[in-house]
């Protein structure tokens, strides 16, 4: 330690001393005040103004108790005043509020005198609680996702289950009569993995940015009657009334994106037959008839189920959450639906929010930008055409699983189309070659020359046949993948496992696309 008692050297310490963002205070043996930076002076003001005023170390720390707390009785103040003194004269540490800081504050004992230090921590404090609150935010977010992960498990092994299940009943010879039962038990249980798939993707897609509206020409009965329809047995089978009613004052036809507005439309018809024992689940569709050029399609489901409080509808719209625990093992679910219909809605230039009491059911309304059609009538795709008539096309189906080909052989037939299946890339080049059609059905991943490179080749090969019509058929449905296969020249995607309707209509929209621009 330097001991130069060199005044210029003496001066510059003490000027160090004074440039301290810190309160630094030196008393003598008689508690008589020796020296104190301008930081002290800044932060206890009072207290210093005191012992200026002639007061003693102790009156002068009670002094300024005073009259920095003026509210509170001269005995409190008093006894404040002491505990602190005390408390600092034991060597401890102490963090006080001042001005609206919080102060850290500690006295050294210093040759019979003693030093006083006092540090702002404010900040500090304000860093400290806001870790505590991040840490907690991240541990309910692990635990949200943990219960995810769990209810993911769990809705995946129930419906496996019921596939497997059946699937053994079917090779049993022994109840050929029941073989109808268990095939529509493993459609349903497959379908209801692909929902769960989409779900999980669609979100997925959301928070990256990459899911896209659609907006299209749509007959309005077209898009809501087969939804009442579709959700119509369920109703029955718990023994509750289903309707779906459209406004008078609705128009025919509007431009939107009708298949995310089902997407939504069911989650919210699907929760509300599921919360609801007995009563009616009804669907009402609506719209602004003084300005339907700016108008709100409005779609209001309302049921007569247990209902909610408004904790429960507060975290009702989280993803990975539900609206309570015991919800996934008493109706199953994962959690997703309604946050995925929120944020579609509001893509879609509406919102989704609801009004609810516990025991008195539940009103979700969903609302959507909605613009007057443009256009006439659509035609029918020529994708559902009947054996036999015009309309009908010629399918080359390239996938290196003879599974995987026979199903959509089969989806393709029954629709009316001719399908001819190859076994990989080499086969369907040669296919190709040997006679004309109108649309190749490519799957991705196959051995030796896989979707891509075939489709490099067909397009490099110079003849008749290089410009024929592609739809990537893939079980890679990660967010990026479907532009990934556009930007190589596919003129469609059909992600695994595949839907009938998704595949028919997907081939009708690129082959008719493509007839178009012809």
């Amino acid at each position: 330690m330097c001991r130069d008692r060199d005044p210029h050297v003496v001066d510059m310490v003490f000027e160090a001393i004074d440039r301290l963002t810190e309160s630094f205070a030196i008393f003598g043996e008689d508690e008589r005040l020796v020296y104190a930076n301008a930081a002290a002076h800044r932060t206890f003001g009072q207290f210093y103004r005191c012992l200026a005023e002639g007061h003693t170390y102790r009156e002068a720390f009670t002094e300024a108790v005073h009259r920095e707390m003026p509210g509170i009785g001269e005995t409190d103040a008093n006894a404040m005043a002491g505990d602190i003194l005390e408390r600092l004269g034991s060597g401890e540490s102490m963090v006080t509020p001042t001005d609206g800081r919080l102060l850290v504050s500690r006295v050294h004992a210093l040759n019979g005198g003693f030093v006083s230090l006092s540090m702002d921590v404010t900040e500090k404090i304000e860093q400290e609680r806001e870790l505590r609150r991040a840490k907690r935010r991240a541990e309910e977010a692990s635990r949200s996702k943990s219960e995810f992960l769990a209810n993911m498990s769990h809705e995946i092994r129930t419906p496996l289950n019921g596939m497997l299940g059946m699937a053994q009943l079917l090779q049993s010879p022994s109840a050929p009569e029941r073989h109808a039962e268990n095939v529509a038990l493993i459609l349903e249980s497959g379908r209801a993995l692909v929902t769960l798939l989409n779900d999980v993707l669609d979100l997925s897609k959301i928070e990256a940015g990459h899911l896209e509206i659609v907006p299209a020409d749509v007959d309005v009965a077209d898009v809501f009657g087969p939804l009442e329809k579709l959700w119509q047995s369920t109703a029955e089978d718990k023994g509750l009334d289903f309707s779906i009613s459209l406004s008078a004052t609705l128009p025919r036809r509007l431009r939107f994106d009708a298949g995310r507005v089902k997407q939504c439309v069911s989650n919210l018809v699907s929760n509300a037959l599921k919360f609801t024992d007995r009563g009616e689940v009804g669907v009402r569709v609506s719209m602004p008839a003084t300005d339907p050029e700016a108008g709100l399609l409005t779609i209001r489901v309302a049921d007569s189920g247990v209902g909610m409080d408004e904790a429960t509808i507060a975290r009702l719209f989280a993803p990975f959450t539900q609206a309570d625990a015991s919800i996934s093992r008493r109706f199953g679910g994962t959690g997703l639906g309604l946050s995925i219909s929120r944020r579609l809605a509001r893509m879609m230039g509406g919102d989704v929010t609801v009004t609810s009491r516990p025991g008195e059911g539940s009103t979700f309304t969903l609302t959507i930008r909605a613009e007057p059609a443009a256009s006439g009538p659509a035609a029918r795709a020529a994708a559902h055409a009947a054996p036999g008539k015009p309309g009908a096309l010629r399918v080359l189906v390239v996938d290196d699983v003879p599974l995987n080909r026979k199903v959509a052989r089969l989806f393709l037939e029954s629709a009316g189309h001719a399908a001819t299946e190859a076994q990989d890339g080499a086969d369907a080049l040669a296919l190709l070659a040997q006679g004309p059609f109108d649309v190749v059905l490519l799957d991705i991943q196959m051995p030796g020359m896989d979707g891509l490179e075939t489709l490099r080749r067909i397009r490099a090969s110079g003849e008749s046949w290089s410009s024929v019509p592609a739809i990537a058929l893939t079980a890679n449905a990660m967010v990026g993948h479907r532009e990934t296969y556009l930007a190589a020249g596919m003129q469609g995607y059909l992600a695994k496992p595949l839907d009938q309707r998704d595949m028919l209509g997907e081939l009708a929209r690129v082959v008719d696309g493509v007839r178009r621009a012809a």
